[in-house]
């Protein structure tokens, strides 16, 4: 029996097929006489097929060996591959055999009481795997650039009305109460798993879909091929992150994973603790982390909440590819880190090994001159479970706040947009009531420390100009006086043009302390001019009346270009199988509809 996580979130839905459900007034059409793409995923020649003819119903014969040949007739029959690109009206009624046949073995499987017979484990097999498994096409759009999953629309399969029920007949089989996972496993197996594996990378949101319950199932089911499939998928992923950076099944993989680690039995096994490092971690590198990022965080989260001891060389990976010059996958990189802080609250004991690395970064991004990235940064004591981390933050303030402190002071003081201005102020004022003590020794720390950066940076200015002297003294210039409206930051009341300092006065570019610009000596954060801290700074006065600051959960996102009016209808009318609505009369209805 396995132990379960007490990791309490709901798995998240993966793809374009939940933003299609749930945001469809997002989604841009194309207009009418717009170029399409092809609406088709396969690329197969068919061959000389068998001719295919009405049969009498399996529930109209009496014996069992009568059911059992007719029902593997009409397996033999779902075989025949048909063309849907090729309008061929000869081809209507075999079509129309072949969905009846169908969907007569999905109702057959639900209600037949008789048990499968070893032949009939191997024609399902064989019928599942010609009519699923085919050569995907190549990532090509119309003007040759590689598929991107967050801007282009996918290519649907045009077979899907016999496909979707090929799926929805090896799902009922499987999960059928006579299946026997002992004789199947003499006709299922890696070869099997393996390409099932590679029809993920269908572009077809709809097909993934069934994919992802059906390869749950089937890990449940065959004991026997659990660890081949965990290393197949943890050899996708490695692919995925230092080969090829484009698959379009990777959110639908780890939903999946998702559930897998929830019954993973403790101590957690060492092979579980390499597959977390060495496939889980890196996938934050990838330029399409915003596609998967939520199943990769609950995945990860999953794993920590099991063993909380694995949250510090966790952090220590993802923050070595922090992405320096991406600030919306910072975004995605904070989010990660507040849902890692969100499960370590609920195991304490562990927080102290990486509060360090966590808010030094968390600082960092404060005071980054991107106010979404700041903004992030300061909204993790606003999220929705904010009482367990400032919990934490508490019992440890005379840790963090000299870390967060610097940052804070100089953003609250000095930063552009004015929301994240009043955010600082107002943490300030929240470490000032936790504990006052701290702060004021936090202050004083800070003086010392401001002092003595001041002290090394001008010594190391004078060694410069020491230098340049002896070797080029032409290259030194006058030191530039600063004007006061750059020495404090002007109010939004009465800012006017004399204030607003001209070009060739800006110290970065032209004053520099007098030395050559290609020797640039860092401020404290990035700052413009030296500034010294007080209590009773204009700055903070007028933010006194700040009690509560908004945050606006919902960020500028990346707009989606135009979609196929039929493809977003296709979508949207694709029921998911994990909505409740999976009852079959309803299922055969629903595909009647769509073929006609």
């Amino acid at each position: 029996k396995v132990e379960m996580a007490s990791y309490h979130k709901a798995p998240p839905k993966a793809g374009l097929l939940n933003k299609v459900k749930t945001n469809p007034a997002d989604i841009l059409l194309k207009k009418q006489g717009s170029a399409l793409k092809s609406s088709s995923s396969r690329f197969l020649k068919v061959g000389p097929q068998e001719k295919l003819e009405y049969l009498p119903k399996i529930t109209s014969l009496t014996t069992d060996e009568e059911k059992e040949a007719m029902f593997i007739r009409k397996i033999r029959q779902c075989c025949v591959i048909f063309d849907f690109t090729d309008i061929n009206l000869a081809q209507t009624v075999p079509k129309e055999i072949k969905r009846e046949a169908l969907l007569e073995l999905v109702e057959y499987v639900v209600n037949t009481k008789a048990p499968f017979t070893p032949l009939m484990y191997k024609a399902v097999i064989i019928m599942v795997a010609t009519n699923l498994f085919r050569p995907l096409p190549p990532r090509l759009n119309p003007s040759g650039d590689k598929f991107d999953p967050e801007d282009n629309e996918p290519i649907l399969e045009a077979a899907w009305p016999h496909v979707q029920l090929v799926y929805e007949f090896f799902l009922r089989f499987v999960e059928s109460n006579r299946f026997d996972a002992g004789i199947a496993k003499q006709y299922l197996g890696k070869k099997f798993i393996q390409q099932m594996l590679d029809i993920f990378d269908s572009e077809d949101p709809r097909e993934r879909d069934y994919l992802k319950t059906t390869l749950h199932r089937v890990y449940g089911k065959f004991l026997s091929l659990r660890n081949y499939t965990r290393k197949k998928i943890q050899f996708i992923f490695l692919s995925f992150c230092y080969e090829d950076e484009y698959h379009n099944g990777i959110s639908e993989l780890l939903e999946v994973l998702g559930s897998v680690i929830n019954g993973f039995a403790l101590p957690l096994k060492a092979e579980h603790v390499e597959f977390l490092l060495r496939a889980l971690v890196p996938l934050h590198k990838s330029r399409a982390l915003s596609v998967y990022h939520p199943q990769l965080t609950y995945c990860v989260a999953q794993f920590i909440d099991k063993d909380p001891s694995l949250a510090k060389p966790v952090l220590a990976s993802l923050l070595s590819f922090w992405p320096v010059t991406n600030s919306s996958k910072q975004i995605l990189f904070l989010r990660s880190i507040e849902e890692i802080l969100l499960v370590i609250s609920q195991h304490p004991f562990y927080f102290a090994s990486i509060q360090e690395i966590v808010f030094k970064k968390i600082a960092e991004c404060i005071a980054s001159p991107h106010f979404q990235v700041a903004e992030k940064g300061l909204s993790i004591w606003s999220c929705d479970d904010s009482d367990c981390i400032l919990e934490l933050v508490t019992e440890n303030v005379d840790v963090i706040l000299p870390i967060l402190f610097p940052s804070l002071f100089h953003v609250a003081k000095s930063h552009w947009h004015k929301n994240i201005r009043s955010m600082s102020y107002s943490i300030l004022r929240l470490f000032m009531s936790i504990d006052s003590e701290a702060f004021e020794t936090t202050i004083g720390i800070y003086q010392q420390n401001r002092q003595r950066e001041k002290e090394e940076r001008n010594e190391r200015v004078q060694k410069w100009k020491e230098l340049i002297t002896e070797v080029e003294p032409q290259l030194l210039r006058e030191k530039e006086a600063i004007p006061d409206n750059l020495s404090t930051r002007p109010s939004s009341t009465n800012l006017n043009k004399a204030q607003i300092p001209s070009p060739h006065l800006d110290p970065l570019l032209n004053d520099n302390d007098g030395l050559p610009t290609n020797i640039v000596i860092p401020r404290h954060l990035g700052c413009l001019v030296e500034e010294e801290f007080n209590v009773e700074d204009p700055v903070f006065m007028e933010l006194v009346e700040v009690n509560q600051i908004q945050i606006h959960e919902k960020l500028r996102q990346k707009q989606m270009l135009p979609m196929d009016p039929f493809t977003v209808e296709a979508l949207q009318d694709h029921v998911p199988l994990d909505d409740g609505k999976r009852n079959l009369m309803w299922r055969i209805l629903y595909s009647w509809n769509w073929w006609k």
